[in-house]
């Protein structure tokens, strides 16, 4: 079971625009902190990169992931923030490190339309990374955030180029939609894995996800886990781990 859990990190103090606390933990510390073997590697956007961001040359990070069983690397990262010389960069990790597993799109959709796209890309260009990234290792995946509160919108076609949907609900008291949720994005994607998504913090009160609720998704991923509904749970993340949240203690 340990095998399925990740952990979703940014570089530390990353969310110090968010939370106010600062934060020193940084993404190997943050997945060794949990004891879970899997890492998610997330961009900073604009507004955050002033506080810590990944400068390439990116392969340097990967040798303290080493000792980690999976790592996947942004190529759309947070806020939506992408760039082609970055592209590049994730897209030569996989001849340098034994461990990679795929590229993550964070924050790739939009809550509406803009300029007439529902993503941060168009499906066709999705489809030529998806290409570009096969040809490189048919095994590497493409995982993306997918938002409970975007499972109305028309985003099949971008569905149907992921390999694995991240599920995460944002607001905690939407956690008592899990359920129904999950229900959701099984009818909308049948054929694709699902991880479910664990935030420790609300960002909207700027505090800890209160330890009940927190227990609760926690019991219901494992829950979905044991009946192959999903095939992991990811926390976030390393920027919430050492600010004293009940949550994660």
């Amino acid at each position: 079971m340990l095998d399925r859990f990740w952990i979703f990190t940014c570089t530390a103090n990353n969310d110090y625009p968010h939370l106010r606390k600062r934060s020193v933990m940084t993404p190997v510390e943050g997945a060794f902190y949990l004891g879970v073997p899997n890492i998610i590697v997330v961009q900073s956007s604009v507004d955050e990169a002033p506080y810590g961001r990944f400068d390439p040359p990116f392969a340097q990070y990967t040798i303290a992931m080493r000792p980690l069983k999976r790592v996947v690397w942004s190529v759309v990262g947070s806020g939506g923030f992408t760039s082609e010389a970055e592209t590049e960069e994730v897209l030569a990790l996989p001849k340098k490190t034994a461990n990679f597993a795929g590229i993550m799109l964070d924050d790739f959709f939009f809550t509406r339309e803009k300029n007439g796209q529902l993503a941060v890309w168009t499906v066709e260009q999705l489809a030529d990374l998806r290409r570009r990234l096969k040809e490189i290792d048919e095994a590497l995946d493409i995982y993306a955030t997918v938002y409970t509160r975007l499972l109305g919108l028309p985003i099949n076609d971008y569905l149907e180029l992921i390999d694995v949907i991240t599920l995460w609900t944002h607001d905690p008291a939407d956690l008592a939609k899990l359920e129904q949720d999950l229900k959701r994005v099984e009818k909308l994607a049948p054929r694709k894995r699902i991880m479910q998504g664990c935030y420790v913090v609300d960002y909207g009160t700027k505090s800890s996800v209160p330890p009940s609720v927190m227990r609760g998704q926690c019991d219901k991923g494992l829950e979905w886990l044991r009946e192959g509904r999903t095939v992991g749970m990811i926390f976030l993340g390393n920027t919430a781990m050492d600010l004293g949240l009940v949550a994660v203690g």
